[in-house]
């Protein structure tokens, strides 16, 4: 059994899975096991045909036939897989040399620790401020809804989101030390396979939030979620989510604006959760009147109404209005 399944997902990543495939192929050693499975997402580029040609280097690779979200072709990776720890990989993201090395060396020493995640920096070497904070209904109006950003950007210098980008961490340069956080992005993230099982992401959470409510789950249960600095890698960011936004921003929006509800019902108290759709409409009724003056997107607008269910917008890019019902 190997010692380290690297999980890879991809959707038209042509242009990026061979080096990132370098990367984790790479991390193999004397004493680490690596292997690597990539789950594609019926990618419409030779992303398929790249990650095939790999198998002799014993890169496997398992075709999902459609695009069912980044959490449901995670968990497919993770049943095909059996390493004692679990990488999750984006296929943006280059390991530098050691750094799975260095993510299972700190796993192994801090027993209290489920997550462990390398430190990301962007392709031009500038420090990325890849973790979160968690946010309740008051971080919601600064961090998700334009109006909060707008507010927050003008008369109060942007402090909501550097606090919710940790920027006090990164203050003094990248961290040196391994750091707690909340929750880091899922761009090169360890865990022991027992910690995952019997998947790693709830499939109701298809791209957004399902790292955020692995992350809450784990601090519920008193485990750690931390930053290693001696484990480094290279990552461009989703450029997946990007090329969805830029063909279909609106249905977008309704997909977050749907994943954002689900994931209140379910971390935050019974009174924020009641309260977040009154939020987000209110931003949206703003939105609108700016609309009229050329000072917002549309397509923004509709999205939300989109992700609250509500006439005049698109229904979410993955998630089934009826599914989304019943669940929220």
């Amino acid at each position: 059994m190997p010692a380290l399944s690297v999980l890879i997902v991809t959707y038209d990543h042509g242009d990026e899975i061979d080096a990132c495939l370098d990367g984790a192929l790479s991390q193999a050693g004397i004493d680490l096991d690596v292997e690597v499975v990539v789950a594609d997402n019926a990618s419409s580029d030779d992303t398929a045909a790249r990650v095939a040609a790999r198998a002799a280097d014993g890169v496997r690779l398992l075709a999902m036939g459609s695009n069912r979200g980044f959490a449901a072709a995670v968990n497919a990776a993770f049943a095909a897989s059996s390493g004692e720890h679990v990488l999750i990989l984006n296929p943006d993201c280059v390991m530098d040399a050691g750094c799975a090395g260095a993510l299972c060396d700190h796993l192994r020493a801090h027993a209290n620790v489920a997550l462990a995640a390398a430190l990301l920096r962007d392709s031009d070497g500038a420090p990325q401020l890849h973790a979160r904070r968690d946010a309740g209904l008051g971080g919601a109006l600064w961090a998700f809804t334009a109006t909060g950003r707008r507010i927050d950007a003008r008369l109060r210098g942007g402090q909501a989101i550097a606090a919710r980008r940790y920027e006090d961490l990164w203050a003094g340069g990248p961290p040196r030390e391994p750091v707690a956080v909340f929750c880091p992005a899922a761009a090169c993230l360890m865990a022991a396979r027992r910690d995952l099982s019997p998947a790693p992401f709830d499939e109701r959470f298809p791209l957004f939030f399902n790292d955020g409510d692995l992350c809450a789950r784990l601090h519920a249960a008193g485990r750690g979620v931390e930053i290693v600095p001696a484990a480094t890698a290279v990552h461009g960011y989703g450029t997946s989510v990007q090329r969805a936004q830029q063909a279909d921003p609106a249905r977008m929006r309704a997909e977050w604006v749907a994943s954002l509800r689900r994931y209140a019902a379910r971390h935050w108290p019974p009174p924020q959760r009641v309260a977040l759709p009154a939020l987000l409409l209110a931003d949206a009724a703003i939105g609108a009147l700016l609309c009229l003056a050329g000072r917002e997107d549309p397509r923004e607008v509709r999205g939300t109404l989109g992700g609250l269910g509500l006439p005049g917008g698109p229904p979410p890019l993955l998630t089934p209005l009826g599914h989304r019902r019943r669940r929220c």
